[in-house]
């Protein structure tokens, strides 16, 4: 006899749209700067996140400016109550301007001895020897210098976050990731550095 099947379930598969104003307190050139900026993208099957996000220094400074940009994938678990894990990452590109000291050394001259010294009686009819020329000192002198250094780079920045979902279609996120760039001229690694987020998603 043939064996009994079990009910068919049916169960909707969830995609929706999901934007997020997101707020970051990182390290920069061993600084504290605060990045503003926001993602959004698509959330298939409850699951897997796909695209984009942009961030800036949230600062009018001349010399501390960076923002940046790019594609973001990540993976949230199912949800636990109301409580999701998960990571994403970002692969994009960016500009920075950051001020440097630069430090020459510059020759200069500073006397070191004036006027001459004599012993004894001077007979007013020997004309009396001219003084030599008084010796000097050359001592190096250090010149400082402030100037700004513009640099495009690509940026890596994988990140794990956790989050809970506060209504239906609201839920906040935060999480910590680490920023790596590549293709950076002058600046280095002075714009690779740990970051801290909190954000506010909206999904529909």
């Amino acid at each position: 006899p043939a064996s009994p099947n079990g009910p068919l379930v049916l169960e909707r598969i969830h995609d929706g749209w999901v934007l997020a104003p997101d707020f970051k307190i990182t390290d920069v050139d061993n600084r504290t700067g605060e990045l503003a900026g926001a993602y959004g993208g698509r959330l298939i099957d409850g699951t897997l996140f796909i695209g984009g996000a942009g961030y800036w220094l949230a600062n009018d400074a001349r010399d501390f400016k960076l923002a940046y940009g790019g594609l973001v994938v990540g993976w949230q678990s199912p949800e636990l109550g109301r409580i999701r894990f998960g990571g994403r990452g970002l692969v994009g590109a960016g500009r920075a301007t950051l001020g440097f000291d630069v430090q020459t050394a510059r020759g200069g001259t500073l006397p070191i001895g004036r006027g001459d010294i004599r012993f004894g009686v001077n007979d007013p009819r020997v004309q009396a020897p001219v003084p030599a020329r008084p010796p000097v000192l050359t001592q190096p002198q250090t010149l400082r210098a402030r100037y700004v250094g513009r640099d495009d780079f690509l940026v890596f920045e994988p990140q794990v976050n956790i989050s809970a979902r506060l209504t239906k279609a609201i839920g906040v996120s935060c999480g910590v990731g680490y920023r790596e760039t590549a293709q950076v001229d002058i600046l280095r690694d002075r714009l690779n550095g740990p970051a801290a987020n909190l954000a506010l998603q909206f999904g529909w």
